[in-house]
């Protein structure tokens, strides 16, 4: 609740007083933090920077592991840690169902051009480049195979959950992995035809 002072409005930015808690973190807009505390019988206001917030929050040792071959860039965000992950031009083996009218799994190995591959939380998104190594600039693709949604997003299907597996870049791995050897069917097929 604001009052109409501005001074007051600064000096206690929500306007409710501690009564059980002995401190409490506001997130203002703008992206401003204030803490709030109790100091004896006097309730303190302190404005924090997000490099405060973060470091106050971060009582564990990060370690990323060994870094793989091809990771560009990596972060945290909203979803979790994110990825960029480079993959050069090389033949790949594909498995393939339900594409004609046997239903029986296919595996082709094709030679694929260069792969831009992002892992953010859960979600897993992919697209293709002309590049044989990777440009931050460079045009990307939609990447020629099924299950790959219109913004690069992957359908991993059911079975294939992320949310099971520990934090941390060996998720990168598994998300690969994940993708290789899971089936792609004619979902998200659109006048799309494959000719084997």
């Amino acid at each position: 609740m604001l009052t109409l002072d501005p001074l007051q409005d600064v000096l206690k930015p929500d306007g409710y007083p501690l009564i059980e808690a002995e401190a409490k973190l506001l997130f203002l807009k703008g992206g401003h933090y204030c803490f709030q505390y109790r100091q004896g019988e006097k309730e303190t206001y302190k404005f924090l920077s997000p490099e405060t917030v973060r470091a106050a929050f971060q009582h564990e040792r990060i370690d990323t592991g060994w870094i793989p071959d091809g990771v560009k860039r990596m972060g945290i965000c909203r979803q979790g840690q994110w990825y960029v992950q480079f993959k050069p031009p090389a033949k790949r083996t594909f498995t393939f169902t339900n594409i004609d009218s046997s239903g029986e799994p296919i595996s082709l190995t094709i030679p694929m051009m260069g792969i831009v591959f992002i892992l953010c939380g859960d979600t897993c998104y992919i697209w293709a480049t002309k590049q044989k190594t990777f440009t931050v600039n460079a045009p990307i693709y939609h990447v020629p195979l099924p299950n790959i949604y219109g913004d690069g997003r992957i359908c991993m299907g059911v079975e294939n959950n992320l949310s099971s597996y520990a934090e941390g870049i060996e998720r990168l791995a598994k998300a690969w992995e994940m993708f290789m050897t899971a089936p792609f069917n004619n979902h998200l097929v659109e006048s799309v035809q494959f000719n084997v």
